[in-house]
């Protein structure tokens, strides 16, 4: 079972394979600050200028001493002078810090306990993961692994470390350390953050990675500042876990599985909840460490042992995000939202609920004993973690890390709700030079009751259509609470049900982007979640991702189009044409008005989740052609797409559904057609914000289910796709789909 799609920016793809992808999408993350600075702000402790001059000492006075005196400077004996190919290989140049991170290890630092993190040197060996397509390589890494060990996994790599000697490499090394620290990051759930060195001959950078933003040093000589690189290893060596960016709040075991400790208020009672994972539903193996990082789980709730409570223990889910740390958790939001329902039922009068008393369920109906609640996902507990460190403010932005060729400069201004972005060319790496924020971001982990299905999971046309019919009474209740959902999509729109033989029941769930509704909002254009779309539609074309049922499938048509949908007005003939007629001023254009998500386009994308349901999910070739152009991962709205909303469906329907599905031509185009119609009147009579304006097309999609569930006899048991494949594979080879 699995309450969201998987979704996946790489693939199976080897990472060592998708390193130019990485490095196109983490381009504009990168700041760089001194390396004063950063010590400072980034390293897991700052050792003191007193410790690093005990630790100096010490070095120089052991029997085989790391540092000599050279003309009064300290240097370290193995490296008198930069290292260099005329000295040999990378290998051998460079297993000398081996040595100076054992010597630095075996000197106590007060205050501090030595950890289990030692230096090695491993060029050769493959790192570990739980995740497909992990076939990195690092020379070299602070890691806990046995040092008799001849593997090495993600879990226990601190921080990686990759060096050249040949100064033209530089490049092709940063991309090689920021793919391990991807990998790193994607793969142990309890990573805040991580860390990396890139060494090309005697100078080295330091790199910090976080989901807020990633920062590297300006780079130093080790030959001639030996103490800085004390610095760094004492840092690495004598630092907690927790320092080193792993978190305290989760604990790996030796199966690989993850016990995450959630702290709880019961009865005015502080008290710490346990919850084992026993199952991935859904994990992204995004190319890109800033963001999101949604991970979802199903658990059991356990001891801090891992041991269940009991045998009869029901599991659960658990969702673990990177939110922005002003954003309002997921229960905070529904929290507000159940108040605002609460107070519409207490406003008989209002006319939304006159006309939806008349529904089934009514309601009355759905305010008797809160049953209006079963529509939405029960949140058990939740919490908020730790906070990403804030960007350094004395950091600059940095580019050109992975490309030795000039970068071709994005527009600071774009259509981004549908313009759509160019694709970067081989050669180039694009970024974007308009302002970025790098906003810190907070752990939130919530732990839902139920174990549900992706309506995008379910089997048959039949059983989507009884939860998108209740998905509709879920968006009636927010509407009349005055909300938005802003995010409706095939992967979060849930099912439950007790048993195989129970009927399914709606769980709407994800409502981070869900908002009150104002008609004096900002335009989407600028909107946080257009935004992000933009760049995951941008990543998609970037990587394999095929197996993506992302949001930009559903989006609204006004929302891709970025402007709403008006009536054609013609002008009366004008049969006076003479000189004057091309001399005279035109008058300005009127405003454009500015476009506001509303209650329509939450329901357009249930009409578009239908479609994509009995054409790309169905094991027919005629519809998934229909399909393949109208659902892309992809801002850019298609001419395909457009006439599919524009324009009349219903023959291309008729000839493209398998046969029992034909008769949902019909009332899916009158839907259509309903839809445009509304969207013209909301634009002729500038009526947006008036509330009872939407009553009309809630009732259309009311009745919409209710007429064709009549023939669901029919229809209703035709099988779907669930295997997540790309709509393309499902086409035999002997399809002239290009």
């Amino acid at each position: 079972t699995t309450p969201r799609t998987v979704r996946t920016a790489g693939g199976d793809t080897g990472i060592s394979k998708l390193r130019d992808h990485i490095a196109e999408q983490m381009e504009g993350e990168f700041s760089i600050v001194s390396v004063e600075a950063f010590m400072s702000h980034y390293l897991p402790f700052e050792p003191t200028e007193d410790d690093v001059k005990d630790m100096e000492k010490s070095l120089a006075e052991m029997k085989l001493s790391v540092l000599v005196e050279v003309d009064g400077e300290l240097r370290f004996h193995e490296f008198l002078v930069p290292p260099c190919n005329a000295n040999g290989t990378e290998t051998p140049s460079y297993r000398p810090l081996e040595d100076i991170s054992r010597a630095i290890a075996s000197v106590p630092v007060e205050g501090r306990t030595r950890n289990e993190f030692s230096f090695r040197v491993c060029p050769n060996t493959v790192i570990k993961s739980q995740i497909a397509g992990s076939d990195n390589r690092v020379d070299g890494c602070f890691t806990s692994e046995d040092p008799e060990s001849k593997t090495l996994d993600t879990s226990r790599l601190a921080c990686i470390l990759e060096y050249k000697l040949n100064r033209l490499q530089e490049v092709e090394n940063n991309k090689q350390a920021l793919s391990a620290s991807v990998q790193i990051m994607n793969d142990d759930v309890r990573r805040m953050f991580t860390y990396g060195i890139t060494i090309i001959r005697d100078r080295v950078t330091l790199w910090y990675h976080s989901r807020s933003h990633s920062m590297i040093s300006e780079p130093f000589s080790f030959v001639e500042n030996p103490q800085l690189l004390i610095k760094v290893f004492m840092s690495f060596l004598f630092a907690t876990e927790e320092e080193l960016g792993y978190d305290p709040m989760v604990m790996r075991d030796a199966k690989g599985d993850y016990i995450y400790r959630i702290p709880s208020t019961e009865q005015g009672q502080q008290r710490d909840r346990f919850f084992r994972t026993t199952a991935s539903i859904a994990e992204y193996r995004s190319n890109n460490i800033t963001g999101r990082m949604a991970r979802v789980w199903k658990v059991v709730e356990c001891n801090p042992s891992g041991a269940v409570l009991s045998p009869s223990e029901p599991s659960r889910v658990l969702k673990d995000v990177w939110l922005e740390d002003s954003a309002l958790t997921e229960a905070q939001i529904q929290s507000q939202i159940f108040e605002d329902i609460q107070k519409f039922f207490r406003d008989k009068q209002d006319a939304r609920y006159l006309a939806f008393e008349r529904l089934r369920p009514s309601i009355s109906d759905l305010e008797r004993n809160d049953r209006y609640k079963k529509y939405f996902i029960e949140i058990v507990a939740d919490y908020e973690g730790r906070r990403t460190k804030p960007r350094s403010p004395n950091s600059q932005r940095k580019h050109m890390l992975f490309s030795t060729v000039e970068p071709l400069a994005l527009p600071t201004t774009s259509n981004r709700g549908g313009s759509g972005t160019p694709c970067p060319t081989e050669s180039k790496i694009t970024f974007d030079e308009g302002p970025r924020e790098f906003a810190p971001r907070k752990q939130y982990r919530v732990i839902f009751g139920e174990v549900c299905e992706a309506v995008g999971d379910l089997g048959s046309v039949g059983e989507v259509a009884d939860v998108l019919s209740q998905a509709i009474v879920a968006l009636r209740l927010m509407y009349c609470a005055g909300w938005v959902h802003r995010d409706i999509s095939s992967g979060n729109i849930l099912a439950h049900r007790r048993s195989s033989s129970s009927p399914w029941q709606v769980k709407l769930s994800d409502l981070e982007y869900a908002r009150q509704f104002s008609d004096s909002d900002r335009n989407v254009g600028d909107d946080p979640k257009i935004v992000s779309l933009f760049f995951v539609a941008r990543d998609a074309l970037l990587t394999d991702a095929s197996h993506q049922k992302g949001t930009p499938y559903f989006m609204p048509h006004e929302i891709l189009r970025s402007r709403y949908l008006k009536f054609p007005t013609l002008p009366p003939r004008d049969t006076t044409i003479d000189f004057a007629t091309f001399t005279k001023s035109v008058p300005p254009d009127a405003a454009q008005m500015p476009l506001v998500y509303n209650f329509q386009h939450d329901l357009e994308s249930i009409w578009w989740i239908f479609l994509w349901t009995i054409t790309c999910r169905v094991s027919y070739t005629p519809s998934i052609v229909f399909g393949q152009d109208i659902f892309k991962n992809t801002m850019e709205l298609s001419s395909e797409r457009s006439a599919c909303f524009e324009d009349s469906i219903t023959t291309s329907l008729r000839t493209c559904l398998l046969s029992p599905l034909e008769r949902l031509a019909a009332p899916l185009e009158r839907l259509r057609g309903f839809m445009v119609n509304a969207y013209m009147h909301h634009h002729k009579d500038q009526d947006w914000s008036n509330l009872s304006s939407y009553i009309h097309i809630h009732n259309a999609f009311h009745f919409f289910f209710l007429a064709i569930g009549l023939s669901r006899a029919n229809w209703g048991g035709t099988a779907l796709v669930t295997s997540h494949q790309p709509v393309a594979s499902l086409v035999p080879p002997t399809s002239t789909m290009s």
